[in-house]
């Protein structure tokens, strides 16, 4: 075993120790050494890209004198920023490898993000969230009830304070 924790096997060509062949947990991935970095960097790339272009009819106006695309489009440009510095990090340095899609966490955590708007005006803002939080912290694999119910109303309270109170905005709160 190395000292990052990998096991590395080793298969002797005859019997000089001097002619072993190492087979690295890596091997086989020319192209990438960071995997997930890679992927990640090029999906936030095409979001950009795609922000971009839907963004193109907003006028985006001046520093003092802003437009409703400039918000928008300096995220834009901060997206694609750290979409290329992740494909560059996929690119120079070892990472994971790409691991196969978990279906129960995407369809939760897609799912929760549903479940909030279809009971955000029925249910109100504390009750809305508060499911969303709770459906999408199933997803974790070392789910345990008491921290995500804790998580899910610090969440929820904190929303309502920040957006109902602190920002005014109209929101029903409760059901």
């Amino acid at each position: 075993m190395s000292k990052a924790g990998e096991h590395h096997h080793t298969d002797a060509v005859g019997s000089d120790s001097s002619l072993s062949v190492e087979h690295h947990p890596h091997a086989g991935r020319p192209w990438a050494r960071g995997e997930v970095d890679l992927v990640a960097g090029v999906f936030l790339l095409v979001f950009a890209g795609l922000a971009w272009w839907f963004g193109q009819p907003l006028k985006i106006g001046t520093a003092f004198r802003m437009g409703p695309g400039f918000v928008p489009m300096l995220l834009t440009w901060a997206l694609g920023a750290f979409g290329i510095g992740l494909i560059a990090m996929g690119l120079l340095h070892r990472g994971p490898a790409l691991e196969g899609w978990r279906l129960k966490p995407m369809v939760l955590v897609l799912g929760a993000m549903a479940l909030f708007g279809l009971t955000i005006e029925s249910l109100g803002l504390l009750v809305a969230s508060t499911l969303a939080v709770f459906v999408s912290g199933i997803a974790a694999p070392g789910f345990r009830l008491r921290e995500v119910l804790l998580l899910a109303s610090a969440l929820a309270v904190g929303s309502v304070l920040l957006f109902p109170v602190a920002l005014n905005l109209s929101l029903r709160i409760f059901p």
